[in-house]
Order: structure tokens, then C-alpha cells, then sequence
């Protein structure tokens, strides 16, 4: 984490940061297991190692430290449109594997779509994480829409529809399926997910190569 966040107005200090981020990811474990209501002061406390007051110290009031813990994973999660951006081959390819990363992800049902979900639930309560989860799709949908303008600019993709409304809907797509997994018991595998991603995109886009 850089040392330029801040606490309380403050500079956080290089040492204090990586502390700082070392209690954000204890928290974050503690999130995807025992669910955002159920993560306490205690438990990250144990979790950690620490004592609560070195959790308080940090971050003055649980809710804050849910918060930050949640806005990094988040951008955590973010960081993944690198593949989009710095990948190698056409804009289809690099679509195809940023598809094929997030389907494989959902069949492993990993800790991270929990999070997600958690993230998305307490965004509704929420109004500061409810902005943050925003900037966070528009970063994606964003990050797709360039992407597909990429593509159909170089003769890759002939869309059916603007690429805006593709990424929107592939979007929402990287959320429903998880939602299936976690929340409805879905049992489809990560080969599924991905083939009926890439279907859909394949529909959307229709791709030269394909």
C-alpha cells in the first residue's frame, strides 16, 4: 500500500502503511469466511495477532476497517484489467483470456466472488461503498467497452450492439454468476462458466477468427 494514504488527515508513514495493509488483508480473510456482518474487532484481532487496540489505533471504528478492507480487495480485483490493457494478442484474445480467468475463478469457487458478493451487500447499506462498488464497474465496463472499440476499429469484431452496452452486459454477467455459485447453489463448474461467457461475448461481438 502507498504511503501517501491517509489517517485521520494525517500521511501514514512507509512502516505504519505496510502494517496498515497487513491488518487489511487479516481482515479481508476474516471477511470472506465469517461474512461482512459477522467480522468483529475480535476476530480480526486473533486473526492478526494483535490486540484490538492496535485495530482501533488504525482505523478508529470497525465499519472503517470493513470499509478499507473492501475498497482494497476491490482494487485488488481491479488489477486484473491488465489483462485487457497489457496482454498479449488481438482484442479477442485478450478478451478470451480475461473471460476464461474470471470463469475458471467461478468454478473454483473462490474466497474472491464471496467477497464480492459481501462487498455488493454491504454496498446496499452502505452509500460510501455503494460509490466505490460503482467506480468499480465503471472501471471494468469501461476497461471492456475500449477494449471492443480496439477490436471493431482493427476489423476484429463486427458488434451487434454499441460496445458500451457489451461490457455492460458482460458485467453483469462476472456478477451473476457468482451470485448462482455462492448464493443459490449453483453447482456449474468453471469449464461452464467460461463456455457460456465466452458464448455470449462471441454472440455480442462476432469476432472474424471465431
Amino acid at each position: 500500500m502507498p504511503s501517501s494514504r491517509y489517517l485521520d488527515g494525517s500521511p501514514v508513514g512507509e512502516a505504519a502503511a505496510e502494517r496498515r495493509a497487513e491488518l487489511l488483508a487479516a481482515t479481508t480473510r476474516v471477511i470472506a469466511r465469517r461474512g461482512y456482518a459477522g467480522t468483529r474487532f475480535q476476530d480480526v484481532a486473533e486473526e492478526a495477532g494483535v490486540a484490538v487496540g492496535t485495530l482501533q489505533h488504525h482505523f478508529g471504528t470497525r465499519s472503517r476497517m470493513l470499509a478499507e478492507a473492501l475498497e482494497q480487495w476491490v482494487d485488488d480485483i481491479d488489477a486484473q484489467l491488465v489483462i485487457l490493457r497489457t496482454g498479449s494478442g488481438d482484442a479477442w484474445e485478450r478478451l478470451q483470456a480475461l473471460l476464461v480467468y474470471i470463469g475458471s475463478r467461478i468454478g473454483e469457487r473462490n474466497e474472491s466472488w464471496r467477497m464480492w458478493l459481501d462487498f455488493a451487500g454491504a454496498a446496499l447499506k452502505d452509500p460510501e461503498l455503494r460509490r466505490y462498488a460503482a467506480r468499480s464497474q465503471q472501471r471494468w465496463v469501461a476497461a471492456i467497452a475500449d477494449t471492443v472499440a480496439e477490436g471493431d476499429a482493427a476489423g476484429v469484431f463486427v458488434p451487434v450492439i454499441p460496445g458500451t452496452e457489451i461490457a455492460e452486459i458482460l458485467s453483469a454477467l462476472f456478477d451473476g454468476f457468482p451470485l448462482q455459485v455462492f448464493a443459490m447453489e449453483s453447482d456449474i463448474s468453471g469449464a461452464e462458466a467460461t463456455a457460456r461467457l465466452l458464448d455470449v461475448a462471441r454472440a455480442l461481438l462476432r469476432p472474424l477468427s471465431a
